[in-house]
């Protein structure tokens, strides 16, 4: 592997503006320009699972020394599973001249983790890039001369240094990011730099949360297509008999929807009551089911009940008699769509260790105080994704 380094055409430039005007200094000034690369070749390190998790991280986020310092950043606020993080490492060497630095190791590691009410946490991904280790020196331009071909440790001198960086984000990274006041999904990304000053060894690391959201493909691939309709119904018969019925059926073009957007249901209401219909009330609930102990042994939703479910209202619509819609009287049955606006950073969660999250739309119709009609339906498919982050 080989090494990024900050050192671009400095000694190009350099070459060029002090070239003399005789065509022999010029052809000299050119032979020089590509031998100024030879010596260090670009590095691009790959992405690779670490095989064991690394639990410091999270025990250790952030580590600082006033001889090194880092800070990392990324490129862009929003990645989708399939692509990639990219951002740079920025190192700065502190330590006086008299002061003898040497630099082991310069790692970049990403990892999801899944935390419930932010004491229960779990390792869900660990991902990493290498630039420096045993075989990888750290770049010429921060190295000393005397040392460029010594190892594990390299003595380098004072000045900054960067390291570019993308991490390459497998097709099924997991679940996306999500936060709730109780369960959450974070992705992180960790700068970490090993040195040594004298025989003793210190670290630096510096971390930035970044944003992940699964992939559309790779869900409407293994999932139910996104044009499978999904439709239920359910009918109340009044006491006494001649109060007649009330048949309500909702149904949603597709399973899947997007958080920031809107849903649309499709209300179709059979009112063969002596009762005036004249509003329609839609709700978006999400559900997080808690499993405190141990999650259900096949590891799908439904094979085993949860501690508890954490359920709240995210968002509210109503229909009520207008132009749009006029009601509807005895003996009549009318049909209508409704809308309810999806609140942003809305993510269902397939089962992990510690919770899942999933969202209900509830319809309500029904003469007001003598009929309270209420249908739960399941807005995903049964087993994974129904709202993706945008």
């Amino acid at each position: 592997m080989e090494h990024n380094t900050s050192v671009e055409t400095q000694q190009t430039e350099s070459l060029a503006s002090n070239a003399t005007s005789d065509e022999e200094a010029s052809a000299i000034s050119v032979r020089a320009q590509p031998s100024q690369k030879l010596p260090r070749p670009a590095f691009r390190p790959s992405t690779f699972v670490r095989p064991s998790l690394p639990q410091d991280l999270l025990l250790n986020p952030v580590i600082s020394s006033t001889a090194l310092k880092a800070d990392i950043f990324i490129t862009s606020p929003f990645h989708i599973a399939g692509g990639c993080v990219a951002g740079k490492l920025n190192i700065s060497i502190n330590a006086p001249d008299s002061t003898e630095v040497q630099l082991g190791r310069v790692a970049v590691d990403l990892i999801g983790v899944e935390e419930l009410s932010w004491s229960s946490r779990r390792i869900i991904q660990a991902l990493a890039l290498e630039f420096i280790d045993d075989n990888h020196p750290p770049p010429p331009s921060i190295l000393r001369q005397q040392d460029q071909n010594s190892g594990p440790f390299w003595i380098v001198k004072p000045g900054d240094e960067v390291f570019p960086f993308s991490v390459d984000l497998p097709l099924d990274v997991g679940p996306g990011t999500f936060s709730s006041a109780n369960a959450r999904i974070r992705y992180v990304i960790y700068g970490t730099i090993l040195f040594k000053i004298g025989n003793v060894k210190y670290l630096v690391r510096c971390c930035r949360d970044v944003a992940i959201t699964p992939s559309i493909s790779e869900l409407r691939s293994t999932r139910l297509d996104f044009d499978h309709e999904i439709k239920v119904s359910e009918e109340r018969t009044f006491t006494p008999a001649n109060d007649g019925y009330l048949k309500l059926t909702a149904s949603i073009s597709r399973p899947y929807w997007f958080s920031g957007g809107s849903a649309f249901v499709d209300v179709l209401i059979e009112n063969g009551s002596l009762y005036h219909i004249g509003k329609i009330r839609i709700k978006l609930v999400r559900h997080i089911s808690v499993y405190k102990d141990s999650k259900p042994s096949d590891g799908e939703p439904g094979s085993s009940e949860p501690t508890f479910t954490l359920k709240k209202t995210m968002a509210r619509s109503e229909l009520n008699t207008g132009s749009r819609w006029t009601g509807l009287k005895m003996d009549k049955q009318a049909s209508v769509t409704c809308e309810i606006e999806i609140p942003k950073g809305q993510l269902t969660i397939p089962l992990g260790t510690f919770f899942e999250v999933q969202y209900f739309v509830v319809v309500t119709t029904g003469p007001k105080l003598e009929l309270d009609f209420q249908h739960f339906f399941l807005v995903r498919t049964k087993k994974k994704y129904f709202l993706l982050t945008v």
